[in-house]
């Protein structure tokens, strides 16, 4: 799940429907849990996006965290 242009759709890019939900609304229950109420675009598009990783996937985003000043370096900081 994720928004393009202002509307959630799914990895096949098919508006939310009842079969879908149950995605949506874990989405939505992991977004308040770890930013409460200050839910921004950039957050939701971070969940969405670490959500989807394979677990190599993860286990690389996390090596790239644990670099400090890499971050900044990749970004152009």
């Amino acid at each position: 799940m994720k928004i393009v242009n202002g509307r959630w759709v799914d990895e096949d890019g098919n508006s939310v429907t009842e079969l879908n939900y149950g995605k949506l609304k874990k989405i939505g229950e992991n977004l308040s849990t770890l930013y409460g109420e200050d839910i921004t675009y950039s957050r939701i598009d971070l969940l969405t996006t670490i959500t989807s990783l394979t677990s190599k996937q993860e286990k690389d985003l996390v090596h790239v965290l644990n670099q400090n000043d890499l971050i900044s370096k990749i970004a152009g900081y």
